[in-house]
């Protein structure tokens, strides 16, 4: 395979531009596994329905 047959993106990505372009949390899915919900917004906080349903309890 010659290497010019492969893209490449044109700027590298960072961490912040990676955490920008992640989706919301699953509100359901951040029920059912609040350890992991908490800890990925801690990492990468966001406003979403997610931290509702963590912290209605």
């Amino acid at each position: 395979m010659a290497f010019d047959s492969t893209e490449y993106a044109p700027t590298p990505q960072t961490t912040a531009r990676l955490i920008d372009a992640a989706p919301e949390l699953c509100p359901v899915w951040a029920a059912e596994n609040p350890d992991r919900a908490l800890a990925l917004l801690f990492v990468a906080p966001r406003d979403c329905d997610a931290v509702d349903v963590l912290t209605a309890h």
